[in-house]
């Protein structure tokens, strides 16, 4: 360095920096404007020198930092401003330096790549939602066209080469009509006019009977959905079709096998119909003979129980030991024979539907009280306590004989299935309109899986406390019948060795149901 001229070399040495270097005094004010300073930042020297900054810089701090200044007479200048303490000899503080450097170009710069980089991230999504547009669209199960406002074909998928036959390129561009058969291409246009002036989604020839025709002129079914489309170049539609050959042909088979069905079912249907009339030929027949020979029957059974019991009154002679023993065996068994026979009887007339109630209003306590004097002997036979408890004093509406024959049948169930010297009880009381009487014995009781078919027809569950079975097993079903035709209903409640309880209900009386609540 030339020791003469220090002050010439610095200057020239600031001139020529690139940065821009400014020098301010401890009042802020401008000791130093480089040409680079007047170059970045638009203010000569001669319009600062010796005046503070036309803009704020730091008067003594030191560091780097990005700042933006106001330009003179253009946008703001990007610049990075580093600071350090401006000292004499001796290390007074005389003021600081600030070193400019335009970065504006550079920012700018990078705000381009920027934009480059988002707009090849848009470019690529674009290419990335078309690639998988693409795959779902060739990965249809259907054939999918798309067609422009004018018919031509402009984009078709690989299933549509396959199921028409045709190369993609030799689809392209060609009306749509090349798909149809020829006979209906002339009316598809006019269709294909009128629904692109009300586009919508939906099924294409609702109703209509829809073929495809292929290259080689082939012909199939097919099933057509057509979309609206709306692009910055007009409307197109989406053609989704299928062809439904195959299910067709399993719907044509399933048609055949429902008309055979249908005529083997009304010919077993018909069929049906005779034997069901012959059944109830049958039935009738049965329930008519059965009718018939009961009334035969007890006929001379009224006989031989009137004569067996004017025998036992020894009006016409005494009669020894073993003749008392005979005459009551006849007629304690002409008694049960002649109660079988009743039971036919009845249960015939239900069968035939010519079982005849005559209801009338009757007190109910007073019924009940009759029954149970009625079977007092049986109980007195098998030393049975008979208690009741009788929580009513209304009238019913039903039939008084029958009311006593549901009553009597199953206090005699109660008799036959309970244990001497145990008990029976008889309840009665109002609920919902109804009087509801339960029969509950200290019998062998039934197990639940008997429950509901203890009231079918012939039907015996367990042994009596003699261990000899009794009856036809009709008693309880007749019984059940008798009580449904009165409009009641009746159930049963029984454990194994805990007893049974029979509850059936009658209705009270309409005129007086009010004080019956």
């Amino acid at each position: 360095m030339p020791a003469e001229h220090p002050v010439e070399f610095l200057r020239a040495l600031l001139e020529a920096s690139p940065v821009g270097i400014i020098a301010l005094d401890l009042d802020g004010n401008v000791k130093l404007w480089s040409g680079a300073a007047e170059q970045i930042l638009g203010w000569s020297e001669a319009e600062v020198l010796g005046r503070p900054a036309p803009f704020p810089l730091p008067a003594e701090s030191e560091g780097e930092s990005e700042v933006s200044f106001p330009g003179k007479n253009g946008p703001p200048v990007h610049a990075t401003l580093r600071t350090a303490a401006w000292r004499d000899s001796e290390g007074r503080m005389q003021g600081v330096f600030c070193m400019v450097t335009d970065i504006s170009q550079h920012r700018e710069l990078e705000r381009e790549l920027e934009v480059s980089r988002q707009h090849e991230e848009i470019v690529r999504a674009q290419f990335q939602t078309e690639s998988r547009f693409r795959r779902l669209l060739e990965a249809a199960p259907d054939a999918i066209i798309e067609v422009d406002s004018a018919g031509k074909i402009r984009l078709v998928n690989r299933v549509t080469e396959k199921l028409f036959g045709y190369e993609r390129q030799e689809l392209l561009g060609q009306p749509v009509e090349i798909l149809i058969p020829d006979e209906v291409r002339e009316r598809h246009v006019q269709h294909r006019s009128q629904y692109l002036s009300h586009p919508a989604a939906r099924p294409m020839g609702t109703g209509l009977a829809l073929e495809g025709r292929r290259k080689d002129g082939s012909r199939f079914p097919v099933e057509i959905s057509l979309s609206p489309v709306e692009s910055d170049d007009g409307l197109y539609v989406t053609a989704a079709i299928r062809d439904v050959t195959e299910r067709k042909h399993a719907d044509e088979l399933l048609r055949a096998v429902q008309e055979k069905y249908n005529r083997e079912l009304a010919a077993a249907n018909q069929e049906l119909a005779l034997r069901n009339k012959e059944v109830e030929r049958a039935n009738r027949l049965k329930s008519e003979f059965l009718a018939s020979m009961s009334h035969e029957l007890r006929t001379p059974l009224h006989t031989i129980i009137g004569f067996s019991e004017l025998l036992s009154e020894e009006l016409k002679g005494p009669l020894n030991v073993s003749q008392k023993r005979f005459v009551e065996h006849i007629h304690r068994d002409s008694l049960h024979l002649l109660a079988l026979i009743n039971d036919i009887l009845d249960l015939s007339k239900i069968e035939a539907g010519r079982l005849d109630l005559q209801r009338e209003v009757f007190e109910v306590r007073a019924a009940i009280e009759d029954a149970l004097t009625t079977i007092g002997s049986q109980c007195e036979a098998k030393s049975i306590r008979l208690e009741s408890n009788l929580q009513v004093s209304v009238p019913v509406h039903a039939d008084p004989l029958r009311f006593k024959q549901i009553l009597l049948n199953l206090l005699s169930n109660a008799v036959k299935f309970t244990p001497e010297g145990n008990s029976i009880r008889v309840d009665a009381r109002i609920s919902d309109g109804f009087v509801q009487i339960a029969v509950c014995d200290t019998g062998i009781g039934v197990p639940k899986e008997f429950h509901e078919t203890i009231f079918d027809k012939f039907r015996q569950v367990g042994a009596t406390t003699k261990g000899v079975r009794e009856g036809t097993g009709l008693g309880l079903a007749i019984t059940k019948e008798l009580v449904t035709k009165q409009g009641g209903q009746i159930w049963m409640e029984s454990e194994p060795g805990k007893g049974s309880r029979f509850t059936f209900t009658v209705p009270v009386a309409r005129a007086r149901s009010g004080e019956a609540r």
